[in-house]
């Protein structure tokens, strides 16, 4: 039976918001939102231009070079030089920033195994089963994000 009805896409999308509005609270209040975003696409992407950076935070270039000025004072990232140009600045983690994203990542997932303890097997089979399109929806979630920031 499909289910493309705006009713069952809103419910998914309800429970999704609830799991990312909880994660969220959960994160570390050091650092705002974006900036512990920031240090995510930094992890997973490499070194980055700040101009990158600001487009998938979604805010304006002059907000993204004042917040890595502020993650620098803080350690968690450092500028180089692109060694493809060496007139290209680049954002990348230091060793602290690393860290940082791997105790908020270990944070995280020991809630989210706690949860999955309290699933049925049956509901860890579906959820297992929707894992391709929940790889889907963050792909394009980094595709999108600037388009939909407030």
């Amino acid at each position: 039976m499909a289910h493309n009805g705006s009713g069952d896409r809103e419910s998914v999308a309800a429970a999704l918001r609830g799991l990312f509005m909880t994660a969220a609270r959960l994160q570390d209040r050091k650092l705002s939102m974006t900036a512990a975003g920031v240090i995510d696409t930094v992890d997973r992407r490499g070194p980055c231009r700040i101009t990158q950076l600001a487009a998938s935070e979604g805010v304006a270039q002059p907000s993204m070079t004042a917040m890595v000025m502020g993650l620098e004072r803080a350690g968690l990232v450092e500028r180089r030089k692109d060694p493809a140009d060496l007139r290209v600045v680049l954002v990348a983690l230091t060793p602290a920033g690393r860290k940082y994203i791997n105790r908020q990542r270990n944070h995280l997932s020991v809630y989210i195994a706690r949860l999955m303890e309290e699933v049925s097997d049956e509901e860890f089979e579906a959820l297992l089963a929707a894992k391709p399109a929940l790889d889907h929806l963050w792909e394009l979630s980094a595709k999108y994000a600037s388009e939909y920031a407030l």
